[in-house]
C-alpha cells in the first residue's frame, strides 16, 4: 500500500473549486428564495438610514466563505452523504417552518422583526450541506453565521440606545469647531441646527440621527467584524483595531459635516446639500476603511496566510460524496421556488398595506384637505423629505383646530403630515414605529384600526424621553395617480401631544387594542379624525369622477 499523500495548497484549492456550478447554484438558489428580502437590503443602500450598510452583509459573507476556502482550514473528516442530506434538509425544513409560523406580512410587526432575514443563515447552511457536505459547511461556519448580521433587530435596538448620544457628540464637536472656523453658527435650541449665510442665501443644516455618524459606524462595524476573521493577531490587538476604527469613523463624519458647512458658506445651499451631501458620506466611509486597513500592521495584525499542509489528510481520488449535482439541484430548486414565491408576495404588504390600493385616489393636498368642522392652517414644508424619501419627495405639515361646528372635538391642536414620494420603498425603510424606537422614544402602545374604505391604519403612542412629553400618532399609506398617469405614494400622519391630559368629544366607538389604557381615548379620537379624512378624500374623488352636466 502506498503511503498517504499530503494535499498541497494548490490541490486543496482545486478540490474546492472542481465543480464551480455548485457554488453558482447555491448563490442562485439564495437569490431565488429570498428575492424580495435581498432587494429590500439593496434598496436600503440608497437611503439615509443607519441600517443602509446591512446590504453589505451577504457580500461580505460570500467573500469570507471564499477566504476560508483559500486559507485551507482543515475540514472535519466526515464523508457521509446521508448525514449531509439529513443536516441540509433539517436546516431547510426549519427555515420553512419559521416563515410559516412567523407573523403574517400584512401585520406591521413583520416588517419590524424581519423574521425572513433571520432565517437566511439557516437556508444557506442547508444548501451548503446538501451541495458541498457537512465538512464544507463546518469549514465556512463563520461566513454562514455572519449572515445573522443582516437581521436588523439587534442594530435597531443598539442604535435606539445610542442615537441620541451620537447626535449630541457630533453636534457638540461641530459646534466647538465652528467657534474657531466660523462658517456657520448654531441656532438656539438643542445645538443640532447650524445656520449659514444671510438674506436670500440663508439656510440651515440640521444634524439629525441619520447624519450623526451612525450610518458609517454600522458600516465599519460590519466590515470590521468581517475583517477580523482574516486578520491574525491577539484578541486584544484585534479588538483595539476595531475600536480605533470606529473612533476614526466618527471623527471622519465630523469632518464630512464641516466640509458641507464650508461648501455651503462659500458656494451656497445647492452645492452643499444637493451636490456634496449625497456623496460625502460614502467617500469618507471608504477613506476610513482604507486608513484602518493601512494601519492594521501597526496594531500587530497581518492577513492570514494559506495553510499549505494542513494536517496530513490523504489525497482522495474517488468522487466526493457531495459531488452529485442533479439530485441536489432537483430537491433544492423546488424548495427555493416555493419560498421564492412566498417571498415575492411580501411586496404586496410592505409599503402599502391597506386594501385601498387601486391608485384611483387623488393627491391629498395639505392646503385644501378638509375635515368637517375643523380649521386648517399650513405650518410649512419640511426640507428633510428629499434626504430620506427621494429626490422628488415632499413633506408638508398643517395644524388643525376644531370650530364650534365640529362633531369631533379635542382641546389640543392636531397636526397632519403628508409625505409624498414616487419611491414606496422609502416608506418601508422609515416606518414610524421603527423610527421612534431608533430615536429612543418609549413606545407604550402599537395597534391597528380600520378607519373605513378598507384603510388599515396604525396608531402608536409613545413618550419623548428627552422632555417627557407624551405623543400619539395615527398613520396610513396609499397610492394616487398623477395627471400624467404615474403612480405616487403618500403617507398621512395625524398626531398630537399630551393625549392622556386632553378632553375629547364625539368619538366613534372604535375597537382598538391599545396596550396602555391612558391612551385609549386619544387613539379613538385619532381614529375618528382619520376616518373623517378618508371619507372626505373619497368624497372628493367621487365628485371628480361624476360626469359633468350642462344646461
Amino acid at each position: 500500500m502506498s503511503p498517504p499523500t499530503v494535499r498541497s495548497f494548490a490541490t486543496r484549492t482545486a478540490v474546492a473549486w472542481r465543480d464551480p456550478l455548485r457554488a453558482a447554484a447555491v448563490v442562485g438558489l439564495v437569490i431565488l428564495a429570498y428575492n424580495y428580502s435581498l432587494s429590500t437590503l439593496v434598496r436600503g443602500m440608497t437611503l439615509q438610514t443607519p441600517l443602509a450598510y446591512l446590504a453589505l452583509v451577504p457580500v461580505i459573507a460570500l467573500l469570507l466563505a471564499l477566504a476560508r476556502i483559500r486559507l485551507g482550514e482543515p475540514e472535519t473528516p466526515i464523508h457521509d452523504r446521508q448525514l449531509d442530506w439529513i443536516v441540509g434538509l433539517g436546516f431547510l425544513g426549519a427555515t420553512g417552518a419559521i416563515l410559516v409560523l412567523a407573523p403574517q406580512p400584512s401585520d406591521s410587526g413583520f416588517w419590524l422583526r424581519r423574521v425572513d432575514l433571520l432565517t437566511l443563515p439557516l437556508f444557506v447552511a442547508g444548501l451548503t450541506s446538501i451541495f458541498f457536505g457537512v465538512r464544507r459547511l463546518w469549514s465556512i461556519r463563520y461566513a454562514v453565521l455572519f449572515l445573522l448580521l443582516a437581521w436588523p433587530i439587534p442594530f435597531a435596538w443598539l442604535l435606539g440606545l445610542t442615537a441620541g448620544w451620537f447626535t449630541d457628540l457630533t453636534a457638540g464637536a461641530v459646534g466647538t469647531i465652528t467657534t474657531v472656523v466660523p462658517v456657520a453658527r448654531p441656532a438656539v435650541g438643542d445645538g443640532s441646527l447650524f445656520l449659514i449665510g444671510s438674506g436670500d442665501n440663508f439656510f440651515g443644516v440640521s444634524i439629525g440621527s441619520a447624519c450623526s455618524g451612525v450610518n458609517s459606524f454600522v458600516g465599519f462595524l460590519l466590515l470590521g467584524i468581517g475583517s477580523l476573521a482574516v486578520l491574525r493577531g491577539s484578541a486584544i490587538r484585534r479588538a483595539s483595531w476595531l475600536a480605533v476604527g470606529l473612533a476614526v469613523t466618527i471623527g471622519l463624519n465630523v469632518a464630512r459635516i464641516m466640509a458641507i458647512l464650508v461648501v455651503g458658506h462659500f458656494w451656497g445651499q445647492e452645492a452643499a446639500i444637493n451636490i456634496l451631501h449625497p456623496v460625502a458620506g460614502l467617500v469618507v466611509f471608504n477613506i476610513g476603511v482604507l486608513i484602518m486597513l493601512a494601519l492594521a500592521p501597526r496594531f500587530g495584525l497581518r492577513l492570514a496566510s494559506p495553510v499549505r499542509a494542513a494536517g496530513a489528510e490523504p489525497e482522495r481520488t474517488r468522487t466526493s460524496p457531495s459531488i452529485a449535482l442533479r439530485p441536489a439541484m432537483a430537491v433544492t430548486l423546488v424548495i427555493a421556488a416555493v419560498l421564492g414565491l412566498t417571498n415575492a408576495a411580501f411586496a404586496r404588504y410592505e409599503a402599502i398595506s391597506s386594501g385601498l390600493t387601486d391608485a384611483r385616489l387623488a393627491k391629498v393636498d395639505i392646503a385644501v384637505a378638509h375635515v368637517p368642522g375643523w380649521d386648517a392652517s399650513v405650518v410649512g414644508e419640511l426640507t428633510q423629505a428629499r434626504q430620506y424619501f427621494g429626490s422628488d419627495a415632499t413633506w408638508e405639515r398643517a395644524a388643525y383646530r376644531p370650530t364650534d361646528s365640529a362633531s369631533i372635538v379635542a382641546d389640543r391642536t392636531v397636526y397632519v403630515d403628508v409625505l409624498t414620494t414616487s419611491d414606496s420603498g422609502t416608506f418601508a425603510a422609515y416606518g414610524l414605529e421603527a423610527c421612534y424606537a431608533f430615536h429612543g422614544y418609549e413606545i407604550s402602545s402599537v395597534a391597528e384600526v380600520d378607519i373605513g374604505a378598507g384603510v388599515n391604519a396604525q396608531v402608536i403612542d409613545y413618550t419623548n424621553t428627552r422632555n417627557d412629553i407624551a405623543w400619539s400618532a395615527l398613520w396610513w399609506e396609499w397610492p394616487f395617480t398623477t395627471e400624467d398617469g404615474a403612480t405616487r405614494y403618500q403617507r398621512i400622519v395625524v398626531f398630537m401631544a399630551d393625549g392622556p391630559d386632553s378632553n375629547f368629544d364625539g368619538l366613534s366607538a372604535f375597537d382598538i387594542a391599545t396596550q396602555d389604557a391612558r391612551y385609549l381615548e386619544t387613539d379613538q379620537f385619532l381614529a375618528s379624525l382619520g376616518q373623517e379624512i378618508v371619507a372626505s378624500q373619497l368624497a372628493s374623488v367621487a365628485r371628480s369622477d361624476s360626469p359633468a352636466t350642462t344646461d
